[in-house]
């Protein structure tokens, strides 16, 4: 049984899901080859982590197509542990449950592709089951227990981002000026604080003010919601 778990499963679920039926998988196109091709010419890419791995396929891309950059985020997880010989051992809810701030951390080396006209970003807010093994090939941390493979359970929606100015309405409304990334993080991006205050900066939608300590002061140059 282990031998037949797919590890690229969800990969492959979102490219049958996204491609809309065109049936077009693996296609060469400007000397890579693409997840999928819908039936408009659209390509398709698949990616469920490090975003920044597509940096230079995606600066080729763009130049003469039009790309759906889909990645996953994982509202909630089930983790599903195997033992050796492919008994279920275990599930359980995860405790984590990842946020649309996640993202901020996966594009930070792609804000020149994503300022494209011919990307559009697509965030799948998902519920996903993730397949464990423990035999003890796993790293320390996880006590010996390996990640084999992951699979779309459900998915709650979506959200598109086709301009690089789409990120920065994820500020959220209740976020004072000027602020920290401390504050950042207590108004609601949490661990993705620095990313975000980061690629904002680096876009230009919010600017550096001077210093609060050693944190720097942030304004946002975008109209007060």
């Amino acid at each position: 049984m282990i031998n037949t778990w797919n590890e690229s499963l969800l990969h492959e679920q979102l490219k049958t899901l996204y491609s809309e039926g065109s049936g077009q998988f693996e296609v060469p196109c400007d000397g890579y080859i693409c997840d999928a091709i819908k039936v408009d010419g659209t390509i398709i890419e698949i990616q469920t982590s490090n975003l920044s791995k597509l940096s230079h396929k995606l600066t080729k891309l763009v130049l003469n197509h039009k790309v759906i950059l889909v990645y996953p985020i994982a509202q909630k997880k089930t983790l599903v542990t195997y033992d050796s010989d492919g008994n279920i051992k275990s599930t359980r809810k995860s405790p984590k449950s990842e946020t649309i701030y996640q993202i901020f951390r996966e594009i930070t080396g792609l804000i020149q592709v994503l300022s494209h006209e011919n990307i559009t970003l697509k965030l799948v807010f998902a519920h996903i089951i993730e397949k464990r093994i423990a035999d003890g090939s796993g790293s320390w941390r996880r006590k010996g227990i390996r990640i084999i493979g992951k699979e779309l359970k459900e998915i709650y929606g979506s959200q598109e981002f086709n301009t690089i100015a789409d990120y920065s309405a994820l500020l959220p409304v209740n976020l004072e000026q000027p602020f920290t990334t401390k504050d950042l993080s207590k108004a609601g991006a949490g661990s993705h604080a620095g990313h975000m205050a980061w690629v904002l900066h680096k876009t230009g939608f919010v600017q550096r003010i001077g210093k609060k300590g050693n944190a720097w002061l942030y304004v946002s140059s975008l109209p007060v919601r």
